[in-house]
C-alpha cells in the first residue's frame, strides 16, 4: 500500500530536482543513482509511516510537536542567519552540483543531496537535520513514556534543550547529525533490553545499517565495528546463539563493506596514502602546539629538518607567539591570513618527510604531545567562562546567564561522570551499561588524541548520550520505586 504513493512521490522529485540542482564537468552520475536509490527506500518507511498510521507513530508525532515548539522559535531566528559554517556553505555547492566530496565523507554529501531531493532549497538539509532532532526527540520520550507515563516521560526532554543541543538546531554539518544518530542506537538498545523486548527481523536491519553509518561516517565511530554486535548480543537473548550471533556479525561486516564502497572503492587502494593526506590538518595543528608546550628542539632537530621541508618553523613561531593558545581552537597555520606556514614550493617528497618527520616526533615525546592534546581538550572543554566583572541587576543577569552557559558546555562534568559509571557498571556486572559506556570512553580517547582542532562539539556524542542515559536511568529508578512503595501500601 505504501509502495505506490512512495514511487509517485519519488518519481515528482526528478522534476523537483531541476529546480536545486545544476550539471557540471565534475558531477558525478553515481552519486544521483546512489542518493535516488537511497530516496525511494526513505519514501517508503515514510509513507508506510504515514499510511500505517500506528499508534506508535501518532505519538511519536506528537511528542515530537510538543519539542517543535522551543525549536521553532531556535529555526526562525538562526535561519535567515544562513548555514553556520563555511563548510555547511562547501558542501552544500558540492552537493548541488552532484559532485564527488569525500574530506567529509561521501555520506556528508549524500546527506545533503537526499535532503534536497526531498526539499529543493538551499536549507533542506537543515529543516531534515530538524525533523531528525524532533523524531529521535519523540521517540525517545514515546518510548519513556509506554514504561512510565507521560507524567514521567516529559523529564526526557531535558537533555534535548540543553543550550549546546539547542544551539546546534540549524547546523547541517556531520556531527549535530551524526549525535543524534548515535544516541538514539544506543537509547533503542538501552529500552529494549530494560523491556526485555524482541526485534523483528527489519529493526535488525536498520540497526545494522545505522551501525555502519555511524561507524564510516566519522573516524573516531571505527570502533563500532566490534561493539554494536556486542551490545546486540546482550541487548537481545535471541542472539546468543552461537549461529545466530556469527550470522549478525557476518551480515554486520557485509553492510560495513558496502557502506564503505563509494568512499574507499571495490577494492580499496592506496589506503595509507589517502589516510595520510586526510591527517594532513592533524599533523599540522599537533606540531604546531607542541613546539610552544617544550618541545626540545635540538633533541629534535632532525625530525624537524623535514618537518621544515613542507612547514615554515618560522610562521609556526611567530603563530605560536601572537595567538598563543588561540592555536587550540583550529590549525591555523594551514589558513590564517598572515601566518599561514605552508611552503608554496613544497612537493610531494617534502610532504611525505614533513608526515615522517612529524609521526617521529610525536611517538619520541609522548610527555609533550600528551600536554598538548590536554591542552586542546580544556580548550574545547571549558569555551565560556562565568562573567563576574559588573555590578548591578545588569550585571547580576549576565552573572547567572554566562554560569548557566559555562555549566552546559562543561564537557569535564559528563566525561566524570561517564568514567564513573563505568566503574560502576563494572563493579554491578551491569554488562551492557559496561560496554556501551566503554564505547564511549574509546570515542572519547580516538578523538582527545586525533582531533585536528579543539571543537565542543567533536564530543558531542559523548556529552549527550551520557545525559540521555542519566536521565532516562534516573526516571526508570524513580518510576520502579515509587511503583514498590505504592505496592506496599494497604488496600
Amino acid at each position: 500500500m505504501s509502495f505506490v504513493p512512495a514511487v509517485i512521490h519519488w518519481i515528482l522529485t526528478f522534476f523537483t530536482d531541476r529546480l536545486i540542482f545544476t550539471w557540471t564537468d565534475d558531477s558525478n552520475i553515481f552519486n544521483y543513482i546512489g542518493c535516488k536509490a537511497v530516496l525511494l527506500a526513505i519514501l517508503i518507511l515514510v509513507w508506510k509511516a504515514v499510511l500505517e498510521h500506528k499508534k506508535n507513530t501518532v505519538d511519536i508525532l506528537k511528542f515530537a510537536g510538543i519539542y517543535l515548539i522551543p525549536l521553532i522559535f531556535v529555526v526562525m531566528v538562526k535561519l535567515p542567519q544562513g548555514y553556520l559554517s563555511n563548510d555547511e556553505n562547501l558542501i552544500f555547492e558540492e552537493a548541488r552540483t552532484l559532485s564527488d566530496y569525500t574530506w567529509f565523507s561521501y555520506l556528508t554529501t549524500w546527506y545533503y543531496i537526499i535532503s534536497l531531493m526531498l526539499i529543493p532549497w538551499k536549507y533542506g538539509p537543515v529543516i531534515v537535520k530538524v525533523v531528525i532532532q524532533l523524531l529521535v526527540c519523540g521517540y525517545c520520550v514515546k518510548r519513556v513514556s509506554g514504561r512510565c507515563g507521560v507524567r514521567y516521560a516529559l523529564f526526557t526532554y531535558i537533555p534535548f534543550v540543553f543550550y549546546p543541543v539547542i544551539a546546534y538546531t540549524t547546523s547541517a554539518h556531520r556531527i549535530p547529525v551524526y549525535f543524534l544518530l548515535y544516541a538514539f542506537l544506543f537509547f533503542k538498545l538501552y529500552m529494549d533490553k530494560d523491556e526485555e523486548r524482541a526485534p523483528g527481523r527489519g529493526e535488525i536491519l536498520l540497526l545494522l545499517i545505522l551501525g555502519a553509518l555511524l561507524t564510516q561516517w566519522r573516524t573516531e565511530g571505527i570502533y563500532l565495528v566490534f561493539l554494536l554486535p556486542v551490545l546486540l548480543l546482550f541487548a537481545y537473548p535471541l542472539f546468543r546463539d552461537r549461529k545466530r550471533f556469527i550470522m549478525l556479525a557476518g551480515l554486520f561486516f557485509l553492510i560495513q563493506y558496502l557502506v564503505s564502497v563509494p568512499q574507499n572503492g571495490i577494492i580499496p587502494g592506496r589506503m595509507g596514502d589517502k589516510a595520510n593526506n586526510r591527517m594532513a590538518p592533524f599533523y599540522a595543528y599537533t606540531i604546531t602546539n607542541m613546539m610552544r608546550n617544550g618541545l626540545d628542539r635540538d633533541r629534535n632537530s632532525a625530525d624537524l629538518e623535514k618537518v621544515g621541508r613542507y612547514l615554515d618553523l618560522e610562521a609556526v613561531d611567530r603563530i605560536n607567539e601572537d595567538l598563543k593558545d588561540i592555536n587550540y581552537e583550529d590549525v591555523l597555520i594551514l589558513y590564517y591570513p598572515g601566518y599561514v606556514g605552508v611552503r608554496e614550493e613544497a612537493s610531494p617528497e617534502d610532504y611525505n618527510a614533513y608526515t615522517e618527520g612529524c609521526k617521529n616526533i610525536f611517538i619520541n615525546n609522548p610527555d609533550v604531545f600528551f600536554i598538548t592534546r590536554c591542552g586542546a581538550f580544556n580548550y574545547a572543554a571549558l569555551p565560556y567562562r562565568i562573567e563576574t566583572d559588573s555590578g548591578g541587576i545588569r550585571g547580576a543577569f549576565k552573572l547567572i546567564f554566562s554560569a548557566v552557559k559555562a555549566a552546559f558546555y562543561n564537557l569535564y562534568i559528563p566525561c566524570i561522570l561517564l568514567l564513573a559509571g563505568f566503574i560502576m557498571f563494572l563493579v554491578r556486572r551491569m554488562w551492557f551499561e559496561f560496554f556501551a559506556a566503554a564505547g564511549l570512553i574509546g570515542h572519547f580517547i580516538i578523538v582527545f588524541v586525533l582531533a585536528p582542532a579543539s571543537y565542543f562539539k567533536y564530543y558531542f556524542p559523548v556529552y549527550f548520550t551520557v545525559y540521555l542515559y542519566i536521565t532516562v536511568a534516573v526516571i526508570l529508578r524513580f518510576h520502579t520505586e515509587r511503583s514498590k512503595r505504592k505496592d506496599l501500601l494497604p488496600n
